[in-house]
Order: C-alpha cells, then structure tokens, then sequence
C-alpha cells in the first residue's frame, strides 16, 4: 500500500472499542445527527432499547414512522451494528477537535466500522479521547489500542496489520501466500480425488476458496516486476497442484493457462489495481484515499538519496508508459487531474484500462516465446 511512503515519523493510532452495543446504551436516548458544519441532519432516530422500537423522524416534521428491530437479540440483531455506527459517529465529533491540528496533504482520520485510525505527527493522547467517549458510555479497549510509526528508516510498521491487511505490500503478499496454502492443504482431499470430481468443479473450487484468500486487497498491492513473476510461479504451483500435474510431467506455462482457463495472477491483480484507481478517482476529494494520492505529489523538500521506493503510483506510471500513445503518466499532480477527468466517462476509462491490460498480455506473450525457445 505504502500511501504515505515519504512521510517520516507519523503516528497512526488504531482504536478499538469494547461496548455492550447501542440498544444497551441508555434506557431511551435521542440521537440527534449533525452535518459538519454544525447543522440538523434530515433524519433523525430514537431508539427505545426497552421495546426494541426504533422511531424515524423525516426532514424535521412531526411525522414519525415505526419500526421494530425483531431479529436475534438485542446486543445482536441486524439493526444493532449499523446504530452503533451512527453513534459512534455522533462521539467521534466531539474527540476531532482534541487531535492535534493535522496537514491538508495528510489524511488525518482512517475509519472502518468501530475501527478507527487517527494520523498525526505527534503522540495522540489515548486518556484525553477516552474521557469524551466515557460520557457517551463507548469504553475504549486500552489493550487493543496501537501506535504505529511511519518512518522511512524503520521498517516494524510493514508488520501493522489493518483491515486484514499488512501494510507492507511484500510482507502482505507473503502473508497471503501462507494463507492460501494453508486452504489448499485443506482442500487435499478434494484435490486428489481423481475422476470423482471433474476438473472444472475443481477449478471452480480453487478459485472461490483459495484464490479470493490469495488475492485479498490485492488492488492496493505496489509489487516490483521480480515480485510479480514469483506471485505468478505460486499461482501456476497451485493450479498444478489442483489439476494434478506432477513431476516428471512437464507443461508450459501458456497450456497450463489455457488448460486452467486462466491468467497470470499479476494481471489480474492489474485489472483489480485499475479497478480501484478509477473508483478512488471518481470520489469525493476529502477521502483519505483522495487526500493522500494529492499530497503524495506536493513538493516535500529534499529528495532522499538512493533509488526510489516502489509504491503505487510508481507502478501506476509503469503502466501506463507501456501504452502506445504514451499520452498519459503519473507523476504530477496534473497528471491525476488529468486522469479523474478521464475517469468521470466511464467510456473513456474503460478504453484506457483495456489498452493498459492489452499492452501488459503482450509483455506476458513474449514471456512465453522466450520459453519456447
């Protein structure tokens, strides 16, 4: 992922929070939902834990309309995590003023559900957040809680696990093989079964219960070429493995494909790459993602010595400098600009992604001549 590869000595602070669920947290309790600049929101919702009814007010009318959250238990019912959400929203309002003051170029709060992440460049004080969401009854989990520091001479922060990520993209990459190894061997009895089950039943397995561990956020992924040929030797193992194909039994990697009715996996990792760029790119520019892909670009002083760390938009530039035209890069910040306004027509991003895939099969087709020979 390496987002904020360049930035020395940021802290991120993961918080994670231990409460008893949002019908538990008051007898009865209005949550009242303001925008960001302090206005009443259109809708507003009061939970009656006691009866399990919830009520919607509208536009801010009279106008009330009952539901009942009836399903499981009241710590566990569909309606149950999506409440804690909003609330926990409504707190969060009141803990962003106490952070330190944060850099436009740095996205200064990461969320996901109930796990948030705060960025700054100082140490955040975890005592001061947990006072402002004592009073809403949220307890933080102190032991849950991590520092994490982003420094280009300290490498420990490739480690930090987040959203079932590494964010190290080779350390993550790893990880990913260990996991899926780990679900092919489960498999074992499948995969040997011979004529019992039909190749493409097999295949059709693989793919649903080892490859989507494999391939997990594989779009945030930054890999070097030498990187991307070995994720391709373990794929094209396993897919040995799968339809049987043991030593001394020799097969070239294009018929393995082809019999596989597959791709290398570096490819698909660039059609899911692209994917994601273009759905970033087309969202608002006050998303984290957004934030963070402008301020990579803005002029940070001194360039370090040594040859350039492999990150994203380093391998987006790659792929697109195999195009023929060579119209497009990224290495400015115009270069985005450039590129939301071709990602806004839907039409004119896909063209542009096919050429890109286009372009990297033929890189992939030479691979195979050279085998041949």
């Amino acid at each position: 992922m390496n987002p904020t590869a360049d930035a020395e000595n940021c802290f991120i602070m993961s918080i994670k929070y231990a409460s008893k669920g949002l019908v538990e947290i008051d007898e009865s309790e209005e949550l009242i939902l303001q925008s960001g600049e302090g206005k009443q929101c259109d809708t507003s919702i009061l939970i009656d834990p006691s009866e399990r009814h919830g009520f919607t007010s509208i536009g801010g009318t009279k106008e009330e309309k009952k539901f009942t959250s009836n399903i499981g238990t009241p710590q566990g019912d569909s309606l149950s995590p999506i409440l804690f959400v909003v609330y926990l929203e409504n707190a969060l309002k009141e803990v962003r003023p106490l952070l330190p003051e944060s850099e436009k170029t740095l996205p200064n709060e990461i969320a996901h559900a109930d796990d948030v992440n705060f960025i700054a460049r100082e140490r955040i004080d975890v005592a001061q957040i947990q006072r402002v969401l004592k009073k809403y009854n949220l307890e933080v989990n102190v032991d849950k809680t991590e520092y994490t520091i982003l420094d280009r001479n300290e490498k420990s922060w490739k480690n930090t696990k987040k959203v079932g990520t590494l964010i190290g993209d080779t350390e993550d990459v790893q990880r990913r093989k260990q996991l899926s190894t780990a679900a092919l061997a489960k498999l074992q009895n499948v995969w040997v079964r011979g004529d019992k089950l039909k190749k493409k039943t097999k295949l059709k397995l693989y793919r649903a219960l080892v490859k989507s561990v494999l391939t997990y956020n594989c779009s945030t992924w930054a890999l070097t070429q030498a990187e991307e040929k070995k994720l391709d030797a373990f794929h094209r193992k396993q897919l040995k493995r799968v339809v049987g194909i043991r030593y001394p039994v020799k097969i070239t990697n294009k018929a393995l494909y082809k019999q596989c009715n597959e791709r290398p996996l570096s490819l698909y990792v660039l059609e899911n790459r692209w994917r994601l760029f273009g759905h970033i790119l087309r969202r608002d520019r006050e998303i984290p993602a957004n934030k963070a892909m402008e301020g990579f670009f803005i002029p940070q002083g001194d360039k370090y010595r040594g040859r350039p760390i492999t990150t994203l938009p380093v391998v987006l530039n790659n792929d697109l400098s195999r195009l023929e035209s060579n119209t497009y890069g990224l290495k400015t910040f115009k270069d985005i600009e450039n590129l939301k306004k071709i990602a806004e027509q839907r039409d004119q991003w896909r063209i542009l992604c096919t050429g890109i895939q286009k372009a990297a099969e033929a890189l992939q087709s030479d691979d195979y001549d050279a085998e041949r020979r």
